[in-house]
């Protein structure tokens, strides 16, 4: 076949038709891109209107730099007042089971100052798969709204609470109701024009220690540490007695109340179940992880034990110095 036989033959009239079409399907896709592709504003826009029913409102994004923003076990991470309500919606962080937890949380408010409610609460985002977001029914979330008075800690997630609900999701819950806390307490302050002030600003090794809670005594060279933790993961919070003397080493450590549950806690490292003698050289060779000191199968909770220990021992001269200055 020549190539003029080619041409006028039925082969190349149906590839020249389908080539057509493509052409034609290719541009009128993209014309229809343009007009179809929905944009970050109107995603965010999207996902307000489901905090506010379908609502069309307008949000101001506030400026959080400066502020503390770690309060009752959460990260508040973003915030925006919301005109037509007069009232804010707040996206606050807390650790789950595997990664963190991301909630939106709108907050009542009246006379624009105070805190009157809570409206709704929604998971905006998981870390990671193994939170089982989706074992939390609707109407947990709705307790938070029903619940709601002016100082309740919200407890859902916490087995040695009376309010307790079972969901095989205990971590999850557990870190929603952080951020709900946070949410609360940190648009309390900020409405006001308060300040919530971190009472460990000025120390080391805070990461997973319980600022409120925890306490020490000084007498002569010797601090006497009771020490709170944060929830870390499947870990909920420790209690530990820890001893520093002059030496600048642990002289006595004691784990009060173990966070881990029974069979995590049998796979618990060792050095982590008594720390006495060791200096804040050795616990941040444990906290480095050499030789796999922390994955016992009970990672979390090593973690939380070495940290409070290099917490007792690296604000030792902060404190003793302080003590001297009558602070």
């Amino acid at each position: 076949m020549t190539v003029k036989q080619f041409f006028k033959s039925t082969a190349f009239k149906c590839i020249a038709v389908l080539l057509s079409v493509l052409l034609v399907s290719g541009i009128l896709l993209a014309i229809a891109w343009g007009f179809l592709e929905v944009t970050d504003e109107e995603r965010f826009n999207r996902k307000i209107g489901v905090m506010y029913d379908g609502e069309t409102v307008t949000s101001v994004e506030q400026d959080l730099s400066g502020k503390n923003v770690s309060v009752s076990g959460a990260t508040v991470q973003k915030l925006w007042y919301i005109e037509e309500k007069q009232d804010y919606l707040v996206q606050a962080a807390s650790r789950g089971n595997g990664g963190d937890v991301i909630c939106w949380i709108t907050i009542e408010m009246q006379d624009g100052q105070t805190v009157g409610g809570i409206g709704k609460v929604i998971v905006y985002a998981v870390a990671d798969a193994a939170e089982y977001i989706g074992n939390i029914g609707a109407d947990i979330y709705q307790k938070f709204s029903e619940d709601y008075t002016d100082g309740k800690i919200f407890t859902y997630g916490d087995k040695a609470s009376s309010e307790f609900i079972s969901t095989g999701a205990t971590f999850s819950l557990t870190a929603v109701c952080n951020c709900v806390n946070g949410a609360v307490e940190f648009v309390k302050a900020y409405a006001s024009g308060a300040e919530i002030t971190d009472p460990l600003e000025d120390y080391e090794y805070t990461s997973f220690i319980d600022g409120k809670k925890t306490n020490w005594t000084v007498s002569g060279e010797e601090i006497t540490y009771t020490i709170i933790t944060e929830a870390n993961g499947q870990a909920t919070p420790f209690t530990l007695t820890i001893k520093v003397d002059g030496t600048k080493k642990i002289t006595e450590y004691s784990i009060a109340v173990n966070g881990s549950t029974e069979s995590y806690g049998n796979q618990m490292a060792q050095a982590a179940k008594d720390l006495t003698g060791k200096s804040l050289a050795d616990v941040q060779g444990y906290l480095s992880n050499a030789g796999g000191v922390l994955n016992t199968g009970a990672t979390r909770s090593n973690e939380l034990c070495y940290n409070a220990a290099a917490f007792a021992l690296a604000n030792y001269d902060t404190i003793i110095n302080a003590a001297k200055e009558g602070n």
